[in-house]
C-alpha cells in the first residue's frame, strides 16, 4: 500500500461516493520557472496555512477573516516531477482560498471560501521526513479537516474553520525557501 492510499484510507473513510473533483483554470504562472519550481508560496500569519501570495488580484480567503497575510519566507515549491519515498505528490493550489491542499483523497477538505477546495495550477511534489538541508524549513504538516498544509512549529495552532486548533497528521514536510 502506498503512502497516498494509506492516508486516504485513514483520513477519508467516511467520505460519501458523491464527492466530485472540481477543476478550474491554472493559477497565474507568476513565480514559475523552467526547473519546475513555483515561488510566492508563504506562511499566513493569521491561520498558519501555506498559501500562494503571487496571484495578481487576491491573497485568497482566510478562515480568520479577510485575505491571508503573508509573513516569513518566500517558498519555492517543486511541481510536476515524480513523487518518491520522501516526496509526496497530489498537492494543489485552491483557486478560491489560495491554500496548498492535498487532492489525493476523494474529500477535498474545507475551503474557507465555502464548500470544498477547487484545484488549480500545478501538481506539487513536497519533500518530507528528511533532515532539513540549508534554506529548508521543517514543521510543515497536513491538517486533516482542511486537507491542507500548515506550519506546526508554534505551540498555538491558530484558528481552525472546522473548530478548535489545527491537528497535524502524517509526514513532516521540509520545504525549500529563498
Amino acid at each position: 500500500m502506498t503512502a497516498i492510499s494509506r492516508r486516504c484510507l485513514l483520513l477519508s473513510a467516511t467520505v460519501g461516493a458523491g464527492a466530485a473533483l472540481a477543476t478550474s483554470g491554472a493559477v497565474a504562472a507568476q513565480g514559475a520557472n523552467a526547473a519546475g519550481v513555483q515561488y510566492y508560496w508563504g506562511f499566513s500569519n493569521t491561520c498558519y496555512a501555506m498559501f500562494f501570495f503571487g496571484h495578481p488580484t487576491t491573497t485568497g480567503v482566510c478562515p480568520a477573516g479577510g485575505g491571508h497575510v503573508y509573513a516569513g519566507y518566500n517558498f519555492g515549491l517543486p511541481h510536476d516531477v515524480a513523487p518518491s519515498e520522501h516526496a509526496q505528490g497530489d498537492w494543489r493550489n485552491c483557486a478560491d482560498c489560495q491554500v496548498m491542499f492535498y487532492r489525493g483523497c476523494p474529500d477535498k477538505g474545507r475551503c474557507a471560501a465555502g464548500g470544498g477546495h477547487i484545484m488549480a495550477g500545478y501538481d506539487f511534489v513536497l519533500p518530507h521526513d528528511v533532515t532539513p538541508p540549508p534554506n529548508h524549513q521543517p514543521d510543515w504538516r497536513y491538517r486533516r479537516k482542511y486537507k491542507s498544509l500548515f506550519f506546526d512549529g508554534y505551540e498555538q495552532k491558530e484558528r481552525c474553520l472546522a473548530g478548535g486548533g489545527h491537528r497535524q497528521q502524517g509526514y513532516m514536510f521540509v520545504l525549500p525557501y529563498l
